[in-house]
């Protein structure tokens, strides 16, 4: 949240934020599967933090990748089919190294992979990338392309965070 933010913007946004909490902990806690509960959460980070494209991306630890599990935004068909080796891309990074980052201008950071731009005829401008993590382990990658805000906060990366906490708990349970 920037400072030139009013109280009444600022009570709006926790109120959402406060909304999209009930809900995860609804889908987490119903007998739906694990696609579902996932959609839901990133549906609402969708929704929340409006990214061209939001991904999810799971470790496949027998063959050392990332594969998309949801997808959602302009390229979302094509990113749905998408594969990479841990370590490669941003996203690899993230899931090698099992910390955040937010690159404001990918083609200025060494580690982005066109391959996926190129993939899908798009063109990558930011990305915030968030690890799930369990128990010291990384269990996937949510990514957001092309976020709507120019400023992304330590309010909206703490969300943000808390948000993939609920994905990897519902990813460690439901595959358990």
């Amino acid at each position: 949240m920037s400072q030139s933010e009013g109280p009444e913007h600022k009570t709006k946004r926790l109120l959402q934020e406060l909304s999209i909490f009930g809900d995860v902990a609804r889908a987490l806690t119903s007998d739906l599967s694990l696609d579902s509960v996932l959609q839901t959460i990133i549906n609402r980070i969708a929704k929340f933090f409006r990214p061209d494209n939001c991904t999810l991306m799971l470790v496949d630890e027998q063959k050392d990748e990332l594969y998309s599990v949801i997808a959602v935004g302009d390229t979302a068909e094509i990113l749905k089919s998408a594969r990479l080796k841990v370590g490669e891309g941003i996203a690899g990074w993230v899931a090698k190294h099992g910390e955040s980052i937010i690159v404001p201008d990918v083609y200025t950071d060494p580690r982005f992979a066109q391959r996926l731009d190129e993939m899908a005829k798009w063109k990558t401008k930011s990305i915030v990338c968030v690890p799930l993590q369990t128990g010291g382990r990384v269990l996937g990658v949510i990514s957001l392309i092309n976020c709507a805000k120019e400023s992304f906060g330590e309010h909206e990366m703490l969300f943000l965070h808390a948000l993939c906490d609920y994905a990897a708990i519902a990813v460690d349970y439901k595959r358990s």
